[in-house]
């Protein structure tokens, strides 16, 4: 019985890698078509101009900066109760910020003029800041990442342990592992973190401030929406690390549960402040009667929208996972809250779509429709078959970043000698 398991797990985990490869090479190829033909095959139009790809470049930046926020708490803070989740933490926080980021280059049509945004740097302009935040951001978070696992990169090396050069080149030639050494590392981690933590807020708040500073979107603009991005995305790094340490992270069963457990109820809590911040600001844009904007909230709450709405942001993003992290019959499950991470992380995911689309689709004035007789100026939006390979292959690379980074990467924790003690946020 155990033989035919193993090997029922092994075919499906052949099939598994079978379709992750396809998918994997299908998405590449139109990402390098993109990248040699231009924002070509594209479902956004003149009227319409961010689709799917922005989306998922707000939902993987907001993955990024809430994972890093909450690796604060450990490095800054000093909360020892998520201190197992915090290499995992930092890993992720690199990962989907390089996937989102890949998302928007591919969004922006001419991806060698990035430079430009820092070299010809305008002191007015959101988006400024943000491209010389973001590298800011990723230059801490790598520096973060080296620290808290060159221990074990030096140890793997002395010991031999393969691939030794990989190992030997993440080490950066370190080789010392004294009490000071450790006590170094980790007050350069806090300096960092608390470095990180403003420009976590600026990179992802600043989206949010792009959105809100849209005069001529009623939906959009508003002080609510560098909040709601903040808090957004603190709730998205949270579920995607309970749903990771779930599935994926190796120590004992009770304290592996106890860590969830924890991440679970701290990801709650900011889903309903997030869904509080929503409700807020749609209820405003609903009340004031405006045309445009209360058009679009009809759209998201009764129209074509409506399904991602009610089915994928509040059944399976709020509902279901407030229920599996209440009921005693499933708060002590590691399955159970599992699956409530990975329904809040589904659940931003369609918010994410529902903010940007919608807007969008709404004409500004009545007038304006059918003024130019051409599909390229239609109000409407539906993701091409070019959009919809490029965000699979997206996903299908993070997928793999996953895999290298559990099967090479020291993820699980490592207390460093003479580290500070952290408080019991318990007690």
């Amino acid at each position: 019985m155990g033989t035919n398991n193993n090997e029922g797990n092994a075919l499906i985990r052949v099939i598994g890698y079978i379709v992750l490869i396809i998918v994997t090479a299908v998405g590449l190829w139109e990402m390098g078509a993109k990248f040699l033909n231009g924002p070509i095959d594209e479902g956004t139009t003149q009227l319409v101009t961010w689709g799917i790809w922005v989306s998922g470049y707000i939902f993987f930046l907001g993955l990024s900066a809430g994972s890093f926020l909450i690796s604060t708490l450990i490095y800054v803070f000093g909360v020892r109760q998520l201190e197992e989740a915090g290499p995992a933490a930092l890993v992720q926080a690199l990962g989907c910020l390089l996937l989102g980021g890949a998302l928007i280059v591919l969004d922006a049509g001419h991806p060698e003029r990035m430079y430009m945004v820092l070299l010809y740097f305008n002191p007015t302009s959101v988006m400024a800041y943000m491209g010389l935040f973001y590298n800011v951001y990723i230059a801490i978070v790598v520096a973060e990442i080296y620290l808290v696992m060159r221990p074990a990169f030096v140890r793997n090396v002395q010991s031999g342990k393969r691939p030794t050069w990989l190992y030997r080149l993440l080490s950066l030639g370190s080789t010392r592992l004294d009490k000071e050494s450790l006590v170094r590392d980790r007050k350069w981690m806090m300096v960092l973190g608390i470095l990180g933590i403003p420009a976590a807020v600026i990179v992802h708040g600043g989206v949010g401030t792009i959105f809100a500073v849209a005069k001529a979107r009623l939906n959009w603009l508003g002080g609510l929406f560098p909040l709601l991005f903040i808090v957004s995305a603190l709730t998205s790094g949270g579920a995607l690390l309970t749903f990771l340490t779930a599935a994926f992270g190796k120590m004992p069963r009770e304290r592996k549960l106890k860590l969830v457990n924890f991440l679970a109820q701290l990801t709650i809590g900011f889903l309903l402040l997030d869904a509080l911040i929503t409700f807020a600001d749609m209820f405003t844009t609903s009340y004031t009667a405006i045309p445009s904007g209360a058009s679009t909230d009809k759209l998201v709450l009764f129209g074509p929208y409506k399904w991602i709405f009610w089915i994928v942001e509040v059944a399976l993003g709020l509902v279901i996972p407030l229920f599996l992290v209440a009921s005693p019959r499933t708060n002590k499950a590691l399955g159970w809250l599992g699956l409530a991470g990975l329904l809040v992380v589904i659940g931003m995911l369609g918010a994410r779509l529902t903010l940007v689309i919608p807007p969008q689709v709404t004409p500004l004035f009545e007038i304006s429709i059918g003024a130019y007789n051409h599909i390229r100026y239609a109000y409407g939006y539906f993701p091409s078959t070019s959009d919809l390979l490029v965000m699979l292959g997206v996903f299908a690379i993070g997928i793999w970043m996953m895999l290298g980074a559990r099967k090479y990467l020291p993820l699980d924790f490592e207390a460093h000698e003479g580290a500070q003690q952290g408080g019991d946020v318990t007690s």
